[in-house]
C-alpha cells in the first residue's frame, strides 16, 4: 500500500522510532565533470559534511612502489567494501575486474595496503573443487562483494567474467602479512550463481542472490555455529508466484505474476550435502544454481544485487535487496523459520521524495535528471535507515525514510551524487568508528585514468566530537546536541542527529542513564 508522505511523521523524537532526515536533502544530481572537481569534491553533498580523499590506485601504487613491490595493473573497478579488525582499523576493497581480480586490504591508521589476493591472469578459471584446489595456481574474475562475516573471517565471491560463480572465505583477514600467508578456501557448498549482495540475519544465516534478470534469493542455513563450509541451502519462492522462473522478471510470463506477498523458503540442498533437484546447482561451468533454483520455482527478479538487513517494528528481521531492472528495492520479513513476507520498500515509480517529487523516479530518470534510478548497493546506519547507491553514471545515494519500520518507506532523500561521466559510486558504507561517516568507492572514472579511488564522507561533527575520542565519549551525545546547536542546525533535525548518536556505539552507555536524558532534553530542548 502506498503511504501518504507527511513531513511530521519524519521528525521523530528520541524515543527509540525511526529517526528522520538528519541532513537537508539535495535537489538536483550533480552533473560537474571537471578535472579539478574529480579530484578534490567529485560528490555534491549537503551542508555541514565534507568529503576527503582516503585512498587512490595512483596512491596505492606510489605506495607499492616505494616499498619496491608492484601494485597489481589489473587492480581496477574498486567495489563493495566492508570494515573488519580488532578496532575496524582495515578496510577490504575487491576488484571487479575481467581476469586477475582480487582483494586489498587498507589500514586506515598508517596508509598501509596489501594484497590479500590476485589472480594469476591465465584466461581460465577452476571449476573443479578437489581437494588439489590451489588459491595462488587460480585467477579470479568480476569479484564484487568484499563481505566480513559475524566469525571474522572475509568472504568474496564472482559476478561476471569468465569465472565461475564461485565464492571463497578466507580465515585470517586481519593478520595475515598478504598474499603469502593468507588462508583462503572454495565455499564449493555455495552453489553457482553470479554473486554480489552477501549478508547475514541475527542466526548466523547467509543470504546471496543471482544478479541476473531471473535472479533468485537465496540462503545458507550452516550446519556448524558460524562454519560456512556446509548447511542448508534454499531459494525464496513466492508462495503466489505463477509464472515461468527460467525466464526473465518481466517477460509475458512474468509480467503479470505475483513476485510480492507470502513466501516460503524451498530446499534446494539438504543439511547432509543431498541435492534436491535434477538440475546440479555445482555445475560451475554453468551457473547451475540457477537452473536449480528454477526447478523449485524460485521467483524471478530483475537483476538483484546488494543486501542489507534490518529489524522492523514488529520484532523481525527483514532482508532488503535492490533491483537494478525494476528500479526497486524489495523487503523479506522472516516472518518464521521456513516463511517470509515479501514486500516493496521502495519504488522509484510509487515512492516520493521529501522535496515534493511524487513518485520520486517518475519517467525513469537519465543520468543527468533527478531521480532515482537503477539501485544497486544498500547500506545501513545505526539507526537502521537504508541507503539506496545508483548503478549510474554518475549515481546518486539516496536515503528512505520507513518512520513506523514497517519494510514499507514512506519517501526518500538525496544525500550524495557523484557528478563524474564514467564514474560509478559503489561500496557505501557507515563507518562503525562513527555514525556520522560514510566510506564509499569511485569506480572506473574513465575520464580521470581509470584512478578508482576511496573517499570518506562525514558531518562536521565527526570532527567537533570525535566518537573515538576519549575526551568525548563519556558524554558523546551532549556533545553532538551542543556541536548541532552550534553549526545553527534547526531543532528537527539536532533531534534527528542525536538519536544517530545515541545508537551509536559511543552513545548507547549514555543513552542507559534516565537522569541523563532528562537533562540533555532540559539542555538540548529535546520535546517529545
Amino acid at each position: 500500500m502506498k503511504k501518504t508522505t507527511l513531513a511530521t511523521a519524519l521528525l521523530v523524537a528520541v524515543s527509540g522510532a525511526q529517526a528522520g532526515t538528519y541532513f537537508e536533502p539535495l535537489s538536483a544530481p550533480n552533473t560537474n565533470t571537471d578535472a579539478d572537481s574529480f579530484n578534490n569534491a567529485p560528490f555534491s553533498i549537503p551542508v555541514n559534511w565534507k568529503q576527503e580523499l582516503v585512498a587512490s590506485r595512483e596512491i596505492m601504487s606510489q605506495q607499492f612502489a616505494d616499498r619496491g613491490e608492484e601494485y597489481p595493473y589489473s587492480f581496477a573497478n574498486w567495489d563493495m567494501l566492508d570494515f573488519g579488525g580488532d578496532d575496524n582499523e582495515f578496510v577490504f576493497i575487491p576488484h571487479e575486474v575481467d581476469g586477475g581480480a582480487g582483494i586489498t586490504r587498507l589500514n586506515r591508521d598508517t596508509g598501509e595496503a596489501v594484497v590479500l589476493l590476485q589472480g594469476n591472469l591465465a584466461g581460465f578459471v577452476d571449476t573443479n573443487d578437489n581437494d588439489g584446489w590451489n588459491f595462488h595456481n587460480d585467477d579470479f574474475t568480476g569479484l564484487d562483494p568484499a563481505v566480513i562475516s559475524p566469525n571474522g573471517t572475509l568472504l568474496t565471491g564472482e559476478e561476471w567474467g569468465y569465472g565461475s560463480g564461485r565464492m571463497f572465505e578466507m580465515a585470517n583477514p586481519t593478520t595475515a602479512t598478504g598474499a603469502d600467508d593468507a588462508e583462503w578456501r572454495w565455499l564449493s557448498n555455495i552453489p553457482s550463481v553470479s554473486h554480489e549482495g552477501v549478508q547475514f540475519d541475527s542466526e548466523g544465516r547467509m543470504y546471496f542472490i543471482d544478479e541476473y534478470n531471473s535472479g533468485s534469493i537465496y540462503r545458507l542455513t550452516p550446519n556448524f555455529g558460524s562454519d560456512l563450509s556446509s548447511g542448508k541451502i534454499e531459494v525464496l519462492v513466492v508462495d503466489a508466484y505463477d509464472g515461468n522462473p527460467a525466464e526473465n522478471y518481466n517477460s509475458a510470463s512474468n509480467a503479470a505474476a505475483s513476485r510480492t506477498g507470502a513466501a516460503t523458503w524451498v530446499t534446494m540442498v539438504d543439511e547432509f550435502g543431498a541435492v534436491q533437484t535434477t538440475a546440479d546447482p555445482y555445475d560451475f561451468s554453468n551457473r547451475g544454481g540457477r537452473y536449480a533454483a528454477d526447478e523449485l520455482n524460485g521467483t524471478p527478479y530483475g537483476r538483484p544485487e546488494d543486501l542489507t538487513v534490518g529489524t522492523l517494528a514488529n520484532g523481525n528481521e527483514a532482508v532488503y535487496f535492490a533491483t537494478t531492472s525494476e528500479n526497486i528495492v524489495y523487503s523479506i520479513e522472516l516472518t518464521s523459520e521456513t516463511t517470509a513476507m515479501v514486500g516493496e520498500y521502495v519504488n522509484s515509480e510509487v515512492t516520493p521524495d521529501l522535496i515534493g517529487n511524487d513518485p520520486v523516479g517518475t519517467g525513469n530518470p537519465s543520468d543527468s535528471t533527478y531521480g532515482l534510478d537503477d539501485p544497486d548497493n544498500l547500506a545501513s546506519d545505526v539507526v537502521g535507515n537504508i541507503f539506496i547507491i545508483e548503478d549510474e553514471n554518475p549515481g546518486d545515494v539516496f536515503m528512505a525514510h520507513d518512520a513506523d519500520k514497517d519494510g514499507v518507506a514512506e519517501s526518500v532523500s538525496l544525500f550524495a551524487s557523484l557528478g563524474q561521466y564514467g564514474s560509478e559510486p559503489t561500496g557505501f558504507k557507515n563507518d562503525p568508528r562513527d555514525p556520522f561517516t560514510f566510506y564509499v568507492n569511485i569506480q572506473h572514472p574513465t575520464s580521470h585514468g581509470h584512478n578508482d579511488s576511496l573517499w570518506v564522507i562525514k558531518h562536521d561533527i565527526a570532527d567537533m566530537c570525535g566518537c573515538q575520542d576519549t575526551r568525548f565519549r563519556a558524554q558523546y551525545v551532549k556533545c553532538v546536541s551542543k556541536a548541532a546547536k552550534k553549526l545553527g542546525i534547526q531543532r528537527s533535525m539536532r533531534n534527528d542527529l542525536v538519536e544517530v548518536a545515541a545508537n551509536s556505539s559511543c552513545g548507547k552507555e549514555w543513552k542507559g542513564h534516565k537522569g541523563l536524558w532528562k537533562n540533555h532534553g532540559e539542555r538540548g530542548g529535546l520535546r517529545r
